[in-house]
């Protein structure tokens, strides 16, 4: 038999067909894919990308302080280009932002009511300055590394205005204070210089020379700039406040343009740490944030420059290009024709389309002397309060201290807990010498009153020491007068009766002495406190609102205050406020 038959030809083509079949359709491989296109390139040489819409990722590290100097602004008329930033030299550049750190990236920069003494409770306070002596407190907080270095704390920049007239004064308080645990801080004036060591920058330096000719008060300022050893006039300098707002803002954030959080304020601002990052950590900073104690003027809504303005790294990055093109060409000028520099940023930041975000309760333009405690905000914390003495700033500083030693860093601490600390242990039956701020209804004795009692007083002396002894004494008419207004005015002053705005024309003796005064308080169910004065007939303030006050400076031909509280019943009230299970962080209410 030939070796290559018709029938194995055929079996030896069917078998290779076979083979590639199953070669190719049968046998699992990796099938080719086409290339995805790129797209991240690495910008040219010289030619860095412009600034991402939202900021990277925060990396937080926590090196020491160090100084830094600010870039000098120079705002285009019709550019969004920003001009560069120094940065630390431990600090790489991000790629695409032009060699500008991330938010929280560069660490470790340093730029830069009425509380009574007697009634202060006895809560050590001390500074964690670097320059100051060890406090005795054997706190952790006492490190200045520690309170530094706490979680959230160098991502937020803290920038304190102040000016040459009152510098000296306020400052070093705050230097060996609450600067001393924040990384990353200014101090801008209308003057340049140093204080403790720390750099002030002037606000003002970049305010037109036209600006400067067409406003009087910068006569003040050319004087400061003039002689160094000049000492300003407060109430000139206070005239200048205004002009440091818009260049202040945009300078801060042009030094630290990778803070996540900027808060603005003022040299007698008393402003919590611990509660200030705590509150930072629950909020976005690429969400443009404009934020304060909300105020009015006219149909604007702002916030109030003394308990603290808070923006955000979203809000300044949308502020800082609406600067730079519209300064110059507007904004200046606007500036001189407004009573308030923090209304003139209420109006800037609108035009930057930066919202406005009410922080009442959380930051205070009361003391804690002068604050309503009510249950609406029991439970709230407190981060700022403003008018505050130095006294006062020592006072709730070391009263944080032990509150972080206590409880640690992430706890906030309450009104409730500052109306424990600071008001409780002073509240008094009575207090002579003392105005605490009672003003929900006013009792006026009518004119001629106390000289009409004390005539008819006289008449019935003088009945009762001719008349012959009685078998029972008679009650003198006044007292029987008293009796009858006691008995028809009571049933007014029940809770679901009074009427605080007629308290006066039902309770005719409330204002003939502080006993009387503090008899019809007891009397009228929702009064909790009263104060009393023997101006002209006499005047009775009834309170339904709890307040401190002050004590009361005697002067010549100036009447005192007696004061009192209804102790139990504000204990009582307080209890029922509850003990605050939960912080009540609500924003923007």
């Amino acid at each position: 038999m030939p070796p290559i038959t018709p029938s194995r030809v055929a079996v030896l083509v069917l078998s290779l067909s076979l083979m590639s079949f199953l070669w190719t359709f049968g046998l699992p491989h990796q099938l080719a894919s086409p290339s995805l296109p790129i797209i991240s390139h690495d910008p040219p040489k010289g030619k860095p990308l412009t600034e991402p819409l939202i900021p990277q990722p925060l990396i937080e590290s926590t090196t020491q302080s160090t100084q830094e100097t600010i870039p000098t602004p120079r705002p285009a008329l019709s550019s969004h280009a920003e001009q560069p930033a120094r940065v630390d030299s431990t600090t790489p550049p991000v790629s695409g932002e032009g060699g500008k750190g991330r938010p929280g990236d560069g660490q470790g920069q340093q730029e830069g009511s009425v509380l009574p003494k007697e009634t202060a409770a006895p809560v050590p306070s001390g500074s964690n300055g670097t320059a100051a002596s060890a406090s005795p407190s054997p706190t952790p907080v006492g490190s200045t590394k520690f309170c530094k270095d706490v979680h959230g704390a160098p991502n937020v920049m803290v920038i304190v205005k102040t000016s040459k007239a009152e510098i000296s004064e306020k400052i070093p308080n705050q230097l060996l204070t609450l600067l001393s645990c924040v990384p990353n801080f200014a101090i801008f004036s209308d003057h340049a210089g140093t204080i403790d060591g720390f750099t002030v920058h002037d606000a003002l330096d970049s305010v037109s020379n036209t600006s400067r000719t067409l406003n009087d008060e910068f006569r003040e300022y050319d004087k400061i700039q003039a002689d160094p050893e000049y000492k300003p006039d407060a109430g000139k300098t206070k005239a200048l406040d205004k002009w440091k707002f818009l260049p202040m803002v945009y300078k801060a954030y042009k030094m630290r343009p990778h803070q996540k959080f900027y808060i603005f304020i003022e040299a007698d601002t008393s402003l919590s740490w611990t509660n200030l990052l705590q509150w930072m950590d629950r909020l976005d900073y690429r969400i443009p944030y404009y934020s304060g104690a909300p105020m009015f003027q006219g149909s604007t809504k702002y916030a109030q420059r003394g308990p603290g303005i808070l923006l955000s790294n979203g809000a300044l990055r949308q502020y800082a290009k609406s600067y730079n093109e519209r300064y110059v060409s507007e904004w200046e000028s606007q500036v001189g024709k407004e009573c308030c520099g923090d209304m003139v940023l209420a109006n800037a930041m609108t035009e930057s389309h930066v919202e406005f975000y009410s922080a009442f309760p959380l930051l205070q333009g009361e003391t804690p002397s002068t604050l309503d405690w009510t249950k609406r905000h029991w439970c709230a914390p407190i981060v700022s309060w403003h008018h505050m003495t130095a006294d006062e700033i020592d006072l709730l500083w070391g009263f944080q201290r032990n509150w972080t030693h206590k409880y640690g860093w992430e706890v906030p601490y309450l009104i409730r807990n500052a109306f424990e600390e600071f008001i409780s242990p002073h509240l008094e039956e009575k207090k002579e010498d003392w105005d605490n701020i009672s003003s929900d209804t006013k009792i006026v004795a009518e004119q001629g009153r106390r000289e009409r009692l004390a005539k008819e007083k006289a008449e019935q002396e003088a009945k009762t020491k001719d008349a012959p002894a009685p078998t029972s004494k008679p009650e003198p008419p006044s007292s029987r007068l008293r009796r009858r207004a006691k008995a028809q005015g009571d049933k007014y002053l029940r809770r679901d009766t009074i009427d605080w705005d007629k308290i006066g024309e039902t309770i005719k003796d409330a204002a003939d002495s502080a006993e009387h005064c503090q008899s019809v308080c007891k009397r009228t169910e929702d009064c909790v406190q009263w104060k009393y004065t023997p101006k002209g007939d006499g005047e009775c303030h009834l309170g339904k609102t709890m307040r401190l006050g002050r004590k009361f400076e005697k002067r010549e031909g100036r009447d005192s205050w007696t004061s009192g509280w209804m102790v139990d019943r504000i204990k009582k009230v307080t209890e029922e406020w509850g003990q605050c299970e939960k912080p009540s962080w609500r924003f923007n209410q």
